[in-house]
């Protein structure tokens, strides 16, 4: 008999949001804090994740189709006998089958942090109104939390019992995945926090044969520390694993591909953010938001900052492209690419114009097989009821050849009275405001299809012209960006998981984590070239009809803007 656990460190990429479903006068959402006061990561958030990765990895790694992925609501209600379940435990055992489900064979302890943990953050977040662009004034997309900054480090540690080599390889593969770099831990990770990096893993054992052994065991307060580490277990497992070609009719969350993109995103004058602790201690009425408590060295742009700017952009490209195709409301509306994602009716009395799919998904009694019934906006996004794919984190400040540290300029305004032509009075604010800084931006896109490839192509190579602003203060010219110097990096577990022409292309193949894996930049011409086949699928996914158990009535293009900018058709004026 042996003792078998596995120890890491993990290390916060990002600010990190563990709620604790309570909050008090200073924010909507408290970190979760042990007896003593001390934030740490739950062992159950831990394990969600790394079972989630496995899940949706563990068909290809011939451990199986979990029942929780199955399409059939009947079988997603009895217990399982896949690879995973055999290592987490059986995930939904039925009364009937409940005396003879097993538990889980790895136990996942809370994670601890290391040394001292730098002070907690707030983190504000709005909404953005589709119709103005500014922030949305609803209550319902006003929010706060509680954060703790990037570079929060914690131990990791989990034990294996009865487990078999089966067992011992799923671990490893997620493992690998999470050391790669594809680890994001507790709430808002779309939205820029929760990423994690994994560090220093090791498999430990301690023989537990003899009395003398056990007892020596027992007695012990921290026996991981005392086990003996074993050399390359992870490589080892990792070499043993065979991917196996994707089945016919596998549902869509199995795992198959997926885009990672780095660029530098580089302001081209001022860029306002605002930290509402930094502004509260500092005096000014608006203040950068910084990585770390003080630290005037790391400012940091929000994650949902810019995927707000994405989506809306992303949307407004959409709607644009819809609208030319299809001259009538109702052929639009039968078309939809895109909802206003605050736009709701809580109420239930009215139809609002391009009312959220959250919404009426509400009405219409929503369930899982109802899915599919979401705009492509939020299909890509995510909303409240219906989770995305891509993951746009966090931007720390980064440091170039023109600017090695940033820079801040005090800004004042002042609002003129209409009457007068002078100073309004208490209209008077000022901002400390970065002056043309660069961040380093990372966006994940898991299980691509081509037509979210070309949505998310023309995005960035709006972005990359500078036509998207960051930030707020945008009408007064602020936030004017370029995103550059680009790297996108594809990862596919066989060549029938390369996504779209790429399987053509003879370029050079690395490896990372369980994934072999391509690698275009800005500088290839070649890149222009494959974008212009995911465009077109994006455009014939615009033109399919979208069947809505819902009724979507109201457009605010049709309905507010036809009579003042007429579509024009062939030579017709």
């Amino acid at each position: 008999m042996k003792y078998r656990v596995v120890t890491a460190r993990l290390t916060a990429r990002t600010a990190v949001h563990i709620g604790s479903g309570e909050g008090n006068d200073l924010t909507d959402s408290l970190m979760r804090r042990d007896s003593k006061g001390f934030p740490f990561i739950p062992g159950t958030a831990i394990a969600g994740a790394l079972r989630s990765l496995l899940t949706r990895i563990g068909p290809r790694l011939n451990a199986g189709l979990c029942s929780v992925l199955d399409k059939e609501d009947k079988r997603r209600k009895k217990s399982c006998s896949c690879g995973v379940c055999h290592l987490f435990g059986d995930v939904n055992p039925s009364d009937e089958e409940a005396a003879t489900s097993e538990a889980s064979k790895l136990l996942v302890f809370n994670a601890r942090p290391i040394g001292g943990l730098p002070l907690p953050l707030i983190r504000d977040g709005v909404g953005i109104d589709r119709m103005t662009g500014a922030a949305a004034r609803a209550g319902a997309v006003k929010f706060d939390m509680e954060v703790l900054p990037a570079r929060s480090a914690f131990e990791l540690r989990m034990e294996l019992r009865d487990s078999n080599s089966n067992d011992e390889k799923l671990l490893a593969a997620g493992l690998a995945e999470w050391e790669a770099g594809r680890l994001w831990l507790g709430g808002r990770v779309v939205r820029g926090l929760g990423a994690f990096e994994l560090s220093n893993i090791q498999f430990k054992t301690r023989n537990l044969d003899e009395p003398k052994d056990v007892m020596s065991f027992l007695k012990d307060d921290r026996p991981w520390q005392n086990a003996r580490e074993k050399d390359n277990w992870l490589q080892e497992k990792l070499n043993s694993i065979e991917c196996i070609v994707p089945e016919d009719g596998m549902p869509e969350g199995v795992a198959r591909c997926w885009l990672s993109l780095t660029g530098t995103l580089q302001a081209d004058g001022p860029l306002l953010t605002n930290d509402t602790m930094i502004s509260g201690a500092s005096g000014f009425d608006h203040a950068p938001l910084l990585a770390e408590w003080g630290n005037w060295k790391k400012p940091v742009l929000s994650g949902a900052g810019l995927r707000g700017v994405l989506r809306s952009h992303a949307e407004r490209l959409a709607r644009t492209i819809a609208s030319s195709e299809y001259e009538d409301k109702e052929s639009f509306l039968h078309h939809c690419p895109a909802c206003d994602p605050n736009a709701r009716d809580d109420h239930n009395d009215e139809q609002l114009p391009l009312e959220s799919c959250d919404s009426l998904l509400k009405k219409a009694n929503y369930s899982r097989d109802k899915e599919s019934n979401v705009c492509l906006a939020c299909s890509l996004f995510g909303s409240t009821r219906h989770g995305s794919r891509l993951i746009v984190e966090d931007a720390p400040y980064k440091s170039t050849d023109d600017q090695t540290k940033p820079i801040f300029k005090m800004l004042d305004f002042l609002a003129i009275d209409r009457f007068t032509g002078g100073a309004a009075d208490e209209f008077k604010f000022d901002a400390l405001a970065l002056w043309r800084p660069a961040f380093a931006l990372r966006i994940f896109l898991d299980n691509p299809t081509p037509w979210e490839l070309g949505w998310l192509w023309l995005v960035i190579r709006d972005l990359s012209e500078g036509w998207l602003n960051v930030g707020f203060g945008s009408a007064k010219g602020f936030g004017r960006a370029k995103f550059a110097n680009w790297d996108a990096t594809f990862g596919y577990l066989s060549t029938d998981d390369n996504p779209l022409v790429l399987r053509e292309l003879d370029l050079p193949k690395g490896k990372s984590g369980i994934y072999t894996t391509i690698n275009i930049n800005a500088a290839t011409n070649l890149w222009r070239e494959i974008a212009e086949d995911w465009i077109n699928a994006f455009h014939e996914e615009i033109k399919k009809e979208r069947h809505f158990e819902f009724d979507r009535r109201e457009d605010n293009y049709f309905d507010h803007l036809k009579h003042l900018y007429p579509i024009i058709k062939g030579d017709a004026l």
